[in-house]
């Protein structure tokens, strides 16, 4: 193996790492709003969020992130891994949607979902990577199709 080649790959790898533990530490910290008690800041549909952060993310994520959002979108699935259930919300993107990690008091209403509600959901924007993100959610409203 050419010394370019290990170069390459130590740099490849080296970023990966990186961008796996931004992923964690971005993610996996504790919002410090209550979404359910916490005035709604921003209310959009699924498709104008995602185009948002697909047009422009830097714009995007200096009007959504860290805010306490409501999203009106249809369900495309419901998902439960590690104990969580995450809603995943049409965008007008094939391979792209909005992710929803639900809070635990939540488990009942997320149950009766299916796919092709339409719903509007209230969550913390934390940002964009192949998806939007949005944590502490919250079922605020529920039209079965």
């Amino acid at each position: 193996m050419t010394v370019k080649k290990k170069i390459f790959i130590t740099f490849l790898a080296s970023f990966c790492l990186g961008l796996v533990y931004y992923i964690l530490v971005k993610f996996n910290e504790e919002p410090n709003q209550n979404s359910i008690t916490a005035e709604t800041e921003i209310r959009i549909n699924s498709t104008d969020l995602l185009t948002s952060f697909i047009s422009d993310e830097t714009l995007a994520n200096k009007t959504f992130v860290e805010k306490i959002i409501e999203v009106e979108g249809i369900v495309k699935e419901v998902t439960f891994f590690n104990n969580r259930y995450t809603v995943l919300l049409q965008g007008g993107e094939e391979y792209m949607c909005i992710m929803c990690d639900m809070k635990e008091n939540q488990i009942e209403q997320i149950k009766t979902l299916t796919k092709g509600d339409t719903v509007v959901l209230k969550g913390i924007c934390k940002g964009f990577l192949m998806d939007a993100i949005l944590l502490n959610c919250v079922l605020l409203n529920q039209t079965n199709e």
